[in-house]
């Protein structure tokens, strides 16, 4: 698929928005944007209801992180394989597949807890299975918005699809905690299973430039090689793909945890567990709002490290916290610093990256970016068992503080992207 940008006269409007909104100019990005929240706040509810039900059913933290280190395996299976399906398909029509098979397992997972039949391992199984299309659809999505929008407004509109995935993050754990008390689980797989059909329908309406040369000639494994030898020859790519693995793995792999930290360290039920992943959405908004106003700032660098540094500090004070209070203050700047550190990393790669090698570049992104998420969940989940979920923390934020120091000394150059 070529990555000419959509024809403007049916996408875009006149109006002038203020900058935070640029990307909403674009018909086609509103009704992604639109469409993909409501998908997301589903996928919390089911993330926040399922992470609950494994603690119920094992009471064992080990078995938490390895639900979340299932649903993100996959990755490393064919996540490299889907960013050369990225560049040679259209990525509508792809994504219009993942997002119906993530809605069939969703549906699953309802059937099996309504009916009682749940066990640990039905929902290792569906969290496996449903990981694949996820790793499928993530460099699908990433590299879509560059053609919903116009190329100056690409940083604008990463920026606020994360804020969407975020507003998803804060009111999906809200609800979810709410409806744990009285409902139990399976009406919430259920009501993830019918939001899946708001992004389906969103993809239906989007409508892109067609292009006469949808498939690249060249075979399957050369484009792959292509695209490993292009991001291993470029410095400023290499270094963000290490500073996404050590993020992935500890900056953000505690999240799984929560609902152990949640009962077990502040000694909370399932709505105050609710309303701590709330607290992290609501800065993780705050944060992409931000990060949308500055779109055009040439200091993507230097507001990349000191993002990292203000989390790793942060990880660290939570693992201290024991006031519910001050925790869920903790936990919006911690959201508000991780969707920034997400958002940047995203857009550099994507903008360091010429347009034909995009999708498998952002592959390999999603290959650190989501790939060492089950690594770091079964570290800490790990750790966690052994030594307490505070104590995980406490490691998270150390390693996250050694390896920017790291990445200050080989790579000083990053500051001045």
């Amino acid at each position: 698929m070529s990555d000419q940008p959509p024809e403007r006269s049916d996408t875009t409007v006149t109006i002038r928005l203020p900058r935070t909104f640029a990307a909403f100019r674009h018909k086609n990005f509103r009704r992604y944007w639109f469409g993909n929240m409501v998908s997301f706040t589903g996928t919390w509810m089911q993330n926040v209801a399922k992470s609950w039900l494994v603690l119920s059913i094992t009471n064992s933290p080990f078995f938490v992180g390895l639900d979340s280190a299932m649903n993100w395996l996959p990755v490393w299976l064919v996540s490299l394989p889907a960013g050369v399906l990225t560049d040679r398909f259209n990525k509508r029509n792809l994504m219009i597949i993942t997002q119906s098979a993530l809605a069939f397992f969703a549906l699953i997972l309802a059937l099996l807890t309504w009916t009682k039949v749940i066990t640990i391992y039905h929902i290792l199984i569906i969290s496996f299975l449903a990981g694949i299309f996820v790793a499928l659809n993530a460099p699908v999505a990433q590299t879509l918005v560059p053609e919903l929008v116009g190329s100056s407004d690409v940083l604008n509109a990463i920026a606020l699809n994360s804020s969407m995935f975020n507003i998803a993050r804060m009111i999906g754990p809200a609800i979810a905690g709410s409806l744990l008390t009285f409902a139990g689980p399976a009406p919430i797989f259920a009501l993830n299973a019918l939001s899946f059909l708001a992004i389906i329908l969103a993809l239906a309406f989007i409508r892109l430039k067609k292009t006469d040369n949808n498939l690249n000639p060249e075979p399957i494994l050369t484009q792959l090689l292509s695209g490993l030898r292009f991001v291993g020859t470029h410095p400023d790519i290499r270094i963000l793909l290490i500073m996404v693995g050590v993020f992935s793995s500890f900056g953000i792999a505690y999240i799984p945890l929560m609902p152990v930290i949640a009962r077990d360290v502040l000694h909370q039920g399932a709505p105050g567990y609710g309303l701590m992943m709330t607290a992290l959405g609501t800065g993780a908004v705050i944060g992409g709002l931000t990060l949308a106003t500055l779109s055009k700032t040439r200091h993507r660098g230097k507001i990349l490290l000191f993002g990292t540094l203000a989390l790793g500090l942060l990880v660290i004070a939570l693992s201290f916290c024991r006031g519910y209070r001050f925790a869920l203050i903790l936990l919006v700047l911690v959201g508000f610093c991780q969707t920034s550190i997400a958002s940047l990393s995203n857009t550099l790669i994507q903008t360091l990256s010429p347009d034909y090698i995009r999708g498998r570049a952002m592959s390999i992104f999603s290959l650190f970016f989501n790939g060492m998420f089950p690594v770091g969940s079964l570290i800490a989940g790990s750790i966690a068992q052994a030594k307490g979920a505070c104590f995980a923390l406490l490691v998270s934020g150390i390693v996250i503080l050694v390896s920017l120091t790291i990445v200050n000394i080989i790579r000083p150059q990053l500051r001045q992207i």
